[in-house]
């Protein structure tokens, strides 16, 4: 079998990987204890980890990295003796991770600040943890508890996540560990003021564990990720006994999941929602919005629970959701376990799908690109080349931007619909698009809403010349991968005069304007359908003469022409589906 599988192995073992989870590096000094690098456990119960399977193999693993004796007094002594430069180094070179996404909202005994971290990889990004930012907000001198209201609040914590939406690659919730996943996506203002004001008559620093107002911050979140274009990454599943594991089933988000506010919010369930795998599978499978995790299962599980969780995650959910991640944190030990098992599980549970006959060892080996790297670059909209940065980068722009071009998309159509019902567009290169176009849009002349469909020229009588300039701006939430060309993205974008003021002319605006009216004015909202009919001809060629004649010429709805267009229909339904369009009948 090793031999068969042997260039599915070199993959598993060569991809740069895209860790898109991970938190702050500690110095050596700190006082949080190394035998945390091997458990979630606490007090007494840390004590009884090293008896765990997982300790056993990870000390041997990393005794293996470092040429020292397998024991962790030995294994202590030579990070005391090395430093904390030489054995990142170590770890961060053999665990070959071209770009790392880091919450920093955790707090440790002398913890690093990302700046220091770049060290480490050619790409650093920030994760923002939402329920951190509120306690930051709360929790400022500047202000006495009694000082804040609801409004005040919410006025504060927007205002700050939005000047920060363009550092940072995604939004991060830990409401599981506060009062569970069982959001409430309409929480009332009421119950939310309730719950503000029940926090701080606590003592400070305040921690917010008020279910209303967690349930508040959290939509408030979402709704900013939606129109920021920015993924948010979910804690779920096991983690540290501050959290009650019944209320971390990544099932009760399905009010979210089901809120038509948040279909376009990227959902990531973290850690493989472990011990909940099936249950995130099954979301992932569903529901277009969701994206899973594995990181933090995957190495603190047994080799057993590491693989059992893994084939759970991909019984249902497609391949590309699913993404690699470290969850590492405090120690750089604990980037190389994830990266190190990681790569061995991947790679034995896409073996044993090519022996069931799910995968074909071609399509294992694209699975391990998607996995490790390629499905964290389209969902965080990060730029490389070839799974790593050639050029320096910053913690900036549009998400984390460099000047090099992300190997997979090379061109972003930047879509309008003119007066006479024509799609037309501009083309951006990717690198430029995720940089600049994003927030500031693109250049356009107002005659490009008076051309006709038949002349490349503003039609008499519209008043519309070359004189003056509109801003195409994306709407980031309509982005989306083409089926039909895997290497370029199409964006919606709406016509503004200036930042933020529409065009009188932007029929998207327009649109907006009248379905408003129907609602507001006569309760009724519109939807739109449409009914695409269409031709299929067949070449054929008789006495050297090239003819496009029908594709068949049975009767109407005959199930025979459907047999014989079936293959050419199902690639339609695919690409329209990759696309999120719905099809309801053919």
């Amino acid at each position: 079998m090793e031999a068969r599988y042997e260039a599915l192995r070199r993959a598993a073992e060569e991809v740069a990987a895209v860790d898109a989870h991970a938190h702050n590096l500690v110095e050596l000094a700190s006082a949080f204890p190394f035998l945390r690098c091997f458990s979630e456990a606490e007090g007494d119960a840390l004590a009884l980890a090293p008896h765990s399977l997982s300790f056993k193999r990870s000390l041997r693993d990393i005794a293996a990295l470092y040429n020292c004796e397998a024991s962790l007094e030995k294994v202590e002594e030579f990070r005391t003796a090395e430093g904390l430069k030489s054995i990142s180094s170590k770890c961060f070179e053999a665990a070959n991770i071209s770009a790392i996404l880091i919450d920093d909202g955790i707090t440790f005994d002398k913890m690093l600040d990302l700046e220091s971290h770049k060290a480490l990889s050619p790409l650093i990004g920030r994760v923002l943890r939402i329920e951190r930012l509120a306690e930051t907000i709360i929790n400022d001198e500047s202000f006495s508890g009694s000082s804040w209201t609801l409004d005040s609040f919410t006025e504060s914590y927007v205002a700050k996540l939005k000047s920060v939406s363009t550092q940072i690659v995604a939004l991060k919730s830990i409401a599981a560990y506060r009062s569970g996943l069982e959001i409430n996506p309409n929480v009332s203002k009421t119950d939310a003021e309730d719950g503000l004001r029940k926090e701080l008559t606590g003592p400070r620093p305040f921690r917010i564990t008020n279910k209303n107002l967690i349930d508040y911050l959290f939509t408030c979140s979402l709704e900013i990720a939606v129109s920021a274009n920015l993924p948010v990454q979910i804690h779920t599943g096991f983690g540290d006994k501050d959290l009650d594991l019944r209320k971390c089933n990544p099932l009760h988000l399905r009010a979210v999941l089901e809120d038509k506010r948040f279909s376009k919010c990227q959902i990531v369930l973290l850690h493989a929602s472990y011990p909940f795998s099936k249950e995130a599978s099954y979301l992932a499978s569903v529901y277009s919005q969701v994206y899973l995790d594995f990181g933090l299962a995957i190495p603190k599980l047994s080799v057993h629970g590491m693989t059992s969780s893994l084939k759970e995650l991909l019984e249902l959910a497609p391949i590309k959701k699913v993404m690699f991640s470290t969850d590492g944190y405090a120690f750089p030990e604990t980037y190389y376990l994830g990266a190190k098992k990681a790569r061995d599980v991947v790679y034995n549970v896409l073996a044993a799908a090519c022996e069931d006959g799910d995968l074909s060892i071609q399509e294992a080996i694209e699975a391990v690109d998607d996995i490790f790297r390629r499905n964290a670059l389209h969902l965080y909209k990060l730029n490389v080349t070839n799974g790593s940065i050639n050029n320096e980068t910053t913690i900036a722009g549009g998400g984390v931007s460099s000047t090099s071009v992300e190997e997979d998309v090379l061109f972003v159509r930047i879509i309008w619909s003119d007066a006479s019902g024509q799609n037309r567009c501009r083309v951006v290169p990717a690198g430029r698009f995720y940089e600049v176009t994003r927030n500031k849009g693109v250049g356009l002349t107002f005659a490009v809403m008076g051309m006709t469909s038949f002349c490349d020229g503003p039609a008499d009588g519209t008043n519309l010349t070359g004189v003056g300039e509109i801003r195409l701006v994306p709407d980031m939430p309509t982005l989306l991968r083409l089926p039909w060309s895997s290497r370029e993205e199409m964006v919606m974008a709406d016509m503004q005069i200036r930042p933020g003021e529409a065009w009188e002319y932007c029929p998207r605006n327009a649109l907006r304007k009248v379905t408003k009216v129907l609602l507001d004015e006569f309760n009724v909202t519109m939807k739109a359908g449409f009914e695409n009919e269409f031709f299929l001809r067949r070449k054929l060629v008789s006495d050297g003469v090239e003819q496009w004649v029908p594709y068949d010429n049975t009767n109407y709805c005959s199930t025979s022409a459907f047999d014989g267009a079936s293959s050419i229909l199902q690639e339609v339904y695919s690409s329209l589906k990759t696309s999120d369009i719905v099809v309801e009948q053919a």
